[in-house]
């Protein structure tokens, strides 16, 4: 089995930080050092970023010009979404749609200084909030749609959007709870043709197995959206069947690989099935996962991420 990979790689390394601030720089710069690492994912906005923006500035200041990153509005727009449910980009209620753009309209300013300090944005990751109930999952696809055709006829220096699919809304419960697959290909589509700005969809193989309860939902994810020409990203974060270190079976908690956490169902044979389907087109691949317990040292933080990694090497 091989792959022709041209994806630059990433890592969400916000999921494994320390909690020790202090811990921090010497974490990042580790990330950075790991074989094949190009960039991070880098969850911009989310709680706690305004004490972690000018230590990942300094950062990635001594590597300008090399590799490429991602910003994902995951945290951010979760946490508006608790705040007052109304809100978010699939949001039928239009004040809350409208605040969901804006907060993407400040993102774009962001992404535009990174870049202006000589940082390459690959992308920016975008997501279906708010939940809401399965009969109203029309009207929050072309609320959808509506908020991407905007976001999409602004200036983003050349980083594509993309929107990343998380676990929908189902009977007998869910963890983040968005829009059906089917329903974002859509509005993604539609708004794509409206715009020149690079478009498309990521898998989170974590999110997609815990949607359905099953290890092999990432792959049919993956392939659905390779055949509506909309799969730009894959990233590798894992997901438990029983309860466990990482908690109760089907969170969306990140553990890794199976060989670290047994009770993972994210394994290699799994892994390197969902990238050879992934195909070589993809804009960018990598991991992200969680150490457990908090007390995890850096070494062994970095030993996570270094072995979720291992198991993507498959050329």
């Amino acid at each position: 089995m091989s792959v022709h990979r041209k994806a630059t790689r990433i890592v969400g390394a916000y999921a494994a930080q320390p909690e020790e601030v202090s811990d921090r720089r010497a974490y990042l710069e580790e990330v950075l050092s790991l074989p094949g690492v190009d960039g991070l994912e880098i969850s911009w906005g989310a709680p706690g970023w305004e004490q972690d923006a000018p230590l990942l500035a300094d950062v990635l200041a001594s590597r300008e010009g090399q590799g490429g990153h991602v910003l994902t509005l995951i945290g951010a727009a979760a946490t508006a979404a608790a705040k007052d449910p109304a809100v978010g980009l699939a949001s039928p209620d239009p004040d809350g749609r409208d605040r969901a753009v804006q907060h993407v309209a400040a993102a774009r300013e962001a992404v535009l200084d990174f870049m202006a300090r000589g940082q390459r944005i690959v992308a920016v990751e975008l997501h279906a909030f708010p939940t809401q109930p399965e009969a109203d999952a029309g009207l929050g696809g072309r609320a959808l749609e509506r908020s991407l055709c905007e976001i999409l006829s602004w200036d983003w220096g050349g980083a594509a959007i993309i929107l990343e699919h998380c676990d929908a809304r189902r009977t007998g419960g869910w963890q983040k709870g968005l829009l059906p697959l089917d329903i974002e290909i859509a509005a993604v589509a539609a708004a794509a043709a409206t715009s020149s700005t690079p478009t498309g969809m990521a898998v989170n193989w974590g999110r997609s197995a815990i949607e359905e309860r099953d290890a092999a939902a990432p792959c049919r994810h993956v392939q659905r959206l390779r055949s509506a020409g909309l799969l730009r990203g894959v990233m590798f974060s894992g997901a438990t069947d029983r309860d466990g270190v990482y908690g109760m079976a089907w969170s969306d908690v990140h553990p890794p690989v199976t060989d670290m956490v047994s009770e993972s169902v994210m394994n290699r044979d799994r892994m390197a099935t969902t990238l050879e389907e992934a195909g070589s087109a993809l804009l960018y691949d990598g991991v992200k996962v969680a150490a457990r317990p908090p007390h995890t040292t850096v070494k062994d933080r970095v030993a996570l991420i270094r072995g979720t990694l291992a198991a993507l090497d498959v050329t």
